[in-house]
């Protein structure tokens, strides 16, 4: 797949994807110094957004974008170890500040594929948000997240339908929210199929 855009005006998808954004800046100013109920509200309107985002990148694209290590992990939270493969995905995909950990994504423009937390001129032609919230984000280690309102990385798992890795035919989008018990870097989407007290606290997409 060869990131580039050709210069348009705004598609309806790309309009609401900045409509989402609005939104979500106007809920992630109850974010500071909020309680549980809050940086759940806010988590829902960040995967509202983000999955208006996914469907403008699959309308550009023809595909939504994959890990290339989904199941990459890092210590998020002293103690706390957590997949940031597909969060560092989705941060690049979305923001367009690198490539390299979508899966087959080349850049049409020389430079570095690597995150570095900034939009250059270059990356512009391939932000699919503009103008992402900085609370959408975060730097852990040395990669780039996307996050929810409690710092935690977004999970996703785009689907196959070999594999059945998925419950919805075409990909799975949550968060582990407040949950501090049902959390691993094993957690999946399907595991709530067989157990679903597993995912009562998380705020997902099925």
């Amino acid at each position: 797949m060869k990131i580039i855009r050709k210069g348009h005006g705004f598609t309806l998808m790309e309009l609401l994807v900045v409509i989402s954004i609005i939104a979500l800046l106007a809920t992630l100013v109850l974010k500071s110094g909020s309680p549980v109920s809050s940086k759940r509200q806010v988590t829902q309107g960040t995967i509202q957004t983000v999955e208006a985002a996914l469907e403008s990148y699959y309308a550009r694209f023809g595909e939504y974008p994959e890990p290339v290590n989904a199941d990459e992990t890092a210590e998020v939270m002293p103690g706390k170890v957590y997949r940031i493969g597909a969060a560092k995905c989705l941060y690049q995909a979305l923001r367009g500040d690198g490539y390299d950990a979508i899966n087959g994504a080349k850049s049409a423009e020389k430079g570095e594929s690597q995150s570095d937390g900034k939009v250059s001129a270059d990356e512009i032609k391939n932000v699919i948000m503009p103008d992402m919230p900085e609370g959408m984000w975060r730097k852990v280690g040395g990669s780039y997240i996307l996050v929810d309102a409690f710092g935690h990385p977004f999970q996703y798992i785009k689907a196959d339908s070999e594999k059945k890795n998925t419950i919805n035919s075409t990909y799975d989008l949550w968060s582990f929210a407040d949950d501090e018990k049902n959390v691993t870097s094993t957690s999946t989407s399907k595991d709530t199929e067989a157990k679903a007290s597993l995912g009562i606290k998380w705020i997902k997409n099925w």
